[in-house]
């Protein structure tokens, strides 16, 4: 009994060996199974990202080729009745704004690395299209002549604005001599304030460049963001942390004495001063430019940085709330989506430069085209109802005219009975008349 005992002892043992060692088997298979699905899923949605980069990069790369094709193919209509030589090379600088815009954000898709350099050379032509706009605005006026435009603005010296006297030592003759020389100093000062923008964009471009590279590797080294020449860096790091924890707010006010922020304040005031002459120029000579329409020049030429802009201000903000996916940077995503709609949109602008600044506009019998406001016929429709509504009221009176005769008539012809029969009876009557 005993050996029994302990023979069936041993062989429980065995079979719970046995089945200690079949379970630690199936655990290590459903690991394994589990490591390869999570490497299978992992490759697979490795690759679907890889596809969808790429689809991306081949719808930007297609709106940036068509961007430029179009405005090449505008600027050889431009260079095939090159009529206005003086005017038209103003022009030609205008529109490489579109292609540039959509190649230096498609090179970003290509190298991000290169991002950084690439906005230097968009923001120093963004800063240069400015300044091209007021010297077309001039030569426009002058037509190559820089006296003419002083002698237009000279008519109007009572109502100019006296120019600024901190450029007095820049005014030949002092503006206090003549209306003439009061005139030459204005347009000397707008020139001057938009010309300060061509230099100051690109320097506080470059200086911001920096300053976010030096904090991009302080803050790998020492986990620090804060003080970056980007607005987008106070947006992601710790909105969350700033109304959870009431120092985190104290923290983040140390980017109000960072480098960046004075750069933008900087940039700010330059760009400010850029169009004050502008509009300096622009409302002196308002009603001489009328006919080619400079408000809508200038808004296809400014729209371009607003909306790039505000644009890639409202991405970060939506990015910043909803967050990404994981492992994927809020800041390398926004830049990227900025980049895509940056070269889908420059070929509509493209489009509307091709539309306010047309060739013809510089032939000897051009006149303005004057288009009708889009609608939907309401004019044609009440003018419509209204004639069908004289009909009736011109033929009601004609039937009430056709109404009023017979009765005349009938009553002379009972008149006329009545005066045969008194004539009969030997009574007598009135004439008729």
């Amino acid at each position: 009994l005993t050996i029994a005992v302990i023979a069936l002892f041993i062989q429980v043992q065995m079979l719970s060996y046995r089945v200690s060692r079949d379970h630690n088997e199936l655990v290590g298979l459903r690991e394994q199974v589990n490591t390869q699905q999570q490497d299978q899923i992992q490759e697979l949605a490795d690759q679907v990202r890889q596809e969808r980069s790429r689809t991306i990069i081949h719808m930007a790369g297609t709106f940036t080729l068509l961007t430029g094709l179009l405005t090449m193919f505008h600027m050889s209509m431009h260079l095939r009745s090159f009529l206005e030589p003086v005017i038209q090379r103003k022009i030609l600088a205008i529109l490489w704004m579109s292609p540039i815009y959509a190649v230096t954000s498609f090179l970003s898709l290509l190298a991000p690395a290169l991002e950084g350099y690439l906005a230097v050379i968009k923001d120093f032509y963004e800063a240069y299209c400015i300044y091209m706009f007021l010297s077309f605005l001039i030569s426009v006026l002058g037509r190559g002549d820089r006296n003419r435009v002083v002698d237009v603005l000279s008519k109007g010296a009572g109502h100019l604005k006296p120019p600024s006297s901190m450029f007095r030592r820049w005014y030949h003759p002092p503006p206090t001599e003549s209306d003439w020389a009061k005139a030459n100093a204005v347009l000397l000062e707008c020139q001057i304030l938009a010309m300060q923008f061509v230099f100051c964009r690109p320097l506080t471009s470059i200086a911001s460049f920096v300053v976010s590279t030096l904090n991009d590797s302080q803050s790998q080294t020492e986990g620090s963001s804060l003080g970056t020449g980007n607005f987008t860096s106070l947006n992601a790091t710790s909105l969350e942390s700033m109304i959870k924890e009431p120092d985190g707010i104290q923290d983040h006010l140390s980017f109000l004495y960072s480098p960046g922020f004075i750069i933008a304040i900087v940039q700010s005031i330059s760009v400010g001063l850029a169009f004050s002459g502008l509009l300096k120029f622009y409302h002196a000579v308002s009603d001489e430019l009328q006919w080619c329409q400079p408000f809508s020049k200038f808004l296809c030429i400014k729209g371009v940085v607003f909306m790039t802009f505000w644009q890639g201000l409202i991405i970060a903000i939506v990015i910043n709330v909803h967050g990404t996916t994981e492992g994927e940077d809020p800041v390398e995503k926004s830049r990227k989506i900025q980049n895509v709609l940056i070269c889908l949109e420059m070929l509509f602008f493209s489009i509307a430069h091709w539309c306010t600044f047309p060739v013809e506009e510089w032939e000897a019998d051009y006149r303005p085209r004057e288009y009708e406001k889009p609608g939907i016929g309401l004019k044609d429709f009440v003018s419509d109802m209204s004639v069908i509504m004289q009909h009736r009221k011109a033929a009601r009176s004609g039937r009430r005219g056709d109404s009023e005769l017979d009765s005349s008539v009938t009553s002379e012809l009972e008149l006329m009975d009545e005066q045969d029969r008194a004539l009969t009876e030997g009574t007598r009557m009135k004439p008729l008349t």
